[in-house]
């Protein structure tokens, strides 16, 4: 009898909770594939929110995932607008049709990498194009300026050059008249910790980028308006 006690009273918690399970269908709406970089399309039916999950097709890497309200229901519509492939970096502009979303996703294509990925609303579908307007490299650093011009809007996509790396992006408001290029204000070194401080001239914004220089380190950037 102490036996079947114990068991009811271990059983009682799980009961009470029973009520409480509440189901999220998740599925996926869309796959897309441009070269080595997969986007799948998962979207949540129980929120009314599409995501797309990012990865690249070699050994060791992680994905990414971006999400966004749904407008049109669910799933989305992706077609690749642009694409720049400089030295070891790969950059492609994906816009989202169906959500009026554009995504800036950064790569490079090695062992262990992971992708970097920026999204903004997209309002000018007739001029969605992208085309580099800065390049600066700093020691083992590499930076490009990525501009939007339909949008008003940059990206600066930062990457270490050394193997396994993973670059990172940031995409902020331009100006239509802005004039400069990018420009490296202050530097930081403490230990193996690298801070380098970014103006962007012609955006008005500054980047912070810190990163470790070994093998499979990756860049980060915060920006802010000047």
């Amino acid at each position: 009898m102490k036996n079947v006690i114990a068991l009811l009273a271990l059983c009682l918690p799980f009961i009470s909770l029973a009520g409480e399970y509440k189901t999220t269908l998740l599925v996926q709406t869309g796959v897309m594939s441009e070269h080595d970089l997969i986007v799948r399309n998962i979207t949540d039916l129980g929120s009314n929110k599409t995501c797309l999950a990012f990865y690249v097709k070699t050994s060791g890497t992680s994905p990414v995932i971006h999400c966004y309200p749904a407008a049109a229901g669910y799933g989305a519509g992706l077609v690749q607008v642009g694409h720049i492939k400089a030295d070891r970096i790969v950059i492609r502009k994906l816009d989202d049709t169906k959500n009026n979303m554009s995504c800036l996703v950064a790569y490079v294509g090695t062992p262990g990498t992971s992708p970097a990925v920026d999204c903004y609303a997209n309002n000018q579908h007739s001029k969605d194009h992208m085309v580099e307007a800065g390049h600066l490299r700093e020691g083992d650093l590499d930076l490009r300026r990525i501009l939007d011009r339909g949008n008003l809007k940059t990206c600066l996509v930062a990457y270490v050059d050394t193997e396994g790396t993973s670059p990172s992006v940031n995409c902020y408001d331009s100006k239509a008249d802005g004039r400069g290029g990018l420009h490296q204000a202050s530097y930081l070194k403490e230990g193996d910790l690298v801070v380098r401080k970014i103006l962007d001239m012609a955006s008005g914004y500054a980047c912070l980028v810190t990163y470790v220089s070994t093998v499979g380190t990756s860049s980060h950037l915060y920006c802010y308006q000047q």
